[in-house]
């Protein structure tokens, strides 16, 4: 990975989390039938997103779904805490009304069902069936009323050379200077491993930098926000996210 031996590294408005989840996707997908054929569309980057707000939510939730999700999400209480509020080191913070705006339901799914390799996100596809996901999907979704966030799934256009100085600078604090996370720092979640940036689209990764992930250490990053980390222009937040494209691993 370029750039590693200056001890530069990625940005703690990049999370997600997201996350976050940031529930993850292990390297090798096993396809999304259990999303309902959400409707995709090329980002010009070779990812493939969906397209905004509406083809996003494709999990239909009753009150059953979420009841049955409840009791079903036990099993991740453990590491995402009983109430999808995290735990350091363990597992991120999934009760975040951004994230769950800018996280699809395809993401999600593909997430659960595939784990994240290299993190304590095991693939829970091997003990739960597609449905079941789904239930705890409904469950996640029942914490915030946000609605979809309208993402920019445009092209990337980024300078990651000119990111890769941003990543070092703000990034690497929280997220490490290879974008680890709990690996190299203690304060923020991987996310410069391929099983995450396979999965998280051109438009969530803008979107959670721009506006944080709510209800957790991570910021926003966006220009004018008065409480954000940094105030990053479109520009550099695309330079950071091409640097982080670049280096995955």
């Amino acid at each position: 990975m370029r750039g590693r031996s200056r001890g530069r590294g990625l940005s703690c408005a990049l999370v997600a989390a997201l996350a976050a989840m940031a529930l993850g996707a292990c390297g090798q997908e096993r396809g999304t039938e259990g999303t309902q054929g959400a409707s995709t569309e090329a980002t010009g980057d070779g990812h493939t997103a969906p397209t905004p707000a509406a083809a996003q939510r494709t999990i239909e939730i009753t009150p059953d779904m979420v009841t049955a999700g409840q009791a079903l999400f036990v099993r991740c209480q453990g590491c995402h805490g009983e109430n999808g509020g995290g735990k350091q080191g363990i597992g991120p913070h999934l009760n975040s009304a951004t994230f769950l705006a800018a996280a699809s339901d395809e993401f999600l799914f593909n997430t659960i069902r595939n784990g994240r390799e290299g993190t304590t996100m095991i693939p829970w596809g091997a003990s739960m069936s597609d449905h079941e996901i789904k239930q705890v999907i409904a469950y996640v979704r029942s914490w915030s009323d946000a609605p979809a966030a309208e993402l920019n799934e445009g092209p990337l256009h980024g300078d990651a050379d000119a990111g890769e100085e941003i990543f070092g600078a703000i990034c690497a604090g929280c997220h490490g200077r290879t974008g680890a996370g709990y690996q190299e720092t203690a304060n923020g979640t991987g996310i410069g491993r391929h099983a995450f940036l396979s999965t998280a689209t051109n438009g969530y990764l803008r979107y959670i930098a721009k506006n944080g992930k709510s209800n957790t250490r991570m910021r926003g990053f966006a220009n004018g926000d008065e409480i954000a980390v940094a105030n990053l222009t479109d520009e550099q937040i695309e330079n950071v996210i091409a640097y982080m494209r670049r280096e995955a691993w």
